[in-house]
């Protein structure tokens, strides 16, 4: 059986499990498909929350960093795209769009209010088709030195994937739906490490339907939730993999060219109690 055929089958087995038990079974599956990709260096196991209900606790839900259901056009100054086709608000919605057929037209759009260092993100997603595109999410962003991601100093950038993961920033991202790839990835920059993964919650769920991603950030302890279901979880033991990035930053939300387009209803930011 080739990994496509794994993957495929992995993520039909997620959508019909019940329990969170079940779906932590599943998500470790997910390793099988590095072991079918030959000369590969295996991917890293799902870690044990993966699967589970998490509803933070700590999280400061009535003094928000920043807050907006995109119900006016001039919202968009509190944004900036780089790359793509287009950033549009339609409907109470924040658009975002590519060159239809053109695969290397990607796009990074940051809020430019910069976010705390220990935070939840929330945010609502509906791309065009779940069956095809690949969406991330990049958090506490700087340059090297610290730097404002907006720092004239810093290399211009214009969507192109390595002027963001191996270039003068530091930070994490997670592509949290990936099309047909299967897995959600945790990866730190600069440098494109790979540092976890979990299973994609986002690509089986009905066409049209929006899903709540939560991206929650305590020190070294990251958690990415799909309705509330951790899907992708790191814990960063500022050794491993470099020094952990403990500092504020910037949130980008990205889109591959293949995503075409993609909604989303609102954006949160929250900053976690002491």
């Amino acid at each position: 059986m080739n990994a496509q055929a794994i993957s495929f089958r992995i993520r039909k087995s997620w959508d019909l499990a019940r329990t969170s038990s079940t779906r932590a079974a599943i998500a470790a599956a997910c390793i099988i498909i590095s072991s079918v990709q030959g000369a590969q260096p295996p991917d890293p196991p799902p870690h044990a929350s993966v699967g589970s209900r998490l509803v933070p606790t700590d999280v400061d839900w009535a003094n928000p960093v920043y807050k907006t259901d995109f119900d006016d056009a001039s919202i968009l100054r509190d944004w900036q795209l780089e790359g793509g086709k287009r950033v549009s608000i339609q409907n109470g919605k924040l658009v975002l769009e590519s060159e239809p057929g053109e695969r290397g037209n990607h796009l990074v759009c940051w809020l430019k209010t910069e976010a705390p260092a220990e935070v939840l993100l929330e945010f609502s997603v509906n791309p065009l088709t779940r069956k095809e595109g690949l969406n991330i999410v990049f958090f506490s962003t700087r340059g090297h030195q610290g730097e404002s991601i907006f720092d004239p100093a810093l290399k211009p950038r214009t969507g192109v994937f390595r002027q963001y993961h191996s270039s003068d920033l530091n930070g994490y991202h997670i592509s949290y739906w990936a099309g047909d790839r299967s897995t959600a990835n945790v990866r730190k920059n600069a440098g494109f490490k790979l540092v976890a993964t979990g299973p994609d919650l986002v690509w089986g769920a009905p066409e049209g339907k929006s899903q709540i991603i939560r991206l929650y950030k305590r020190g070294g302890t990251l958690r990415l939730m799909v309705d509330d279901i951790v899907s992708v979880a790191f814990d960063d033991d500022d050794k491993a993999h470099g020094p952990a990035w403990t500092h504020s930053g910037w949130i980008g939300l990205r889109q591959m060219g293949h995503t075409v387009r993609c909604e989303y209803d609102y954006v949160r930011v929250y900053p976690l109690r002491r």
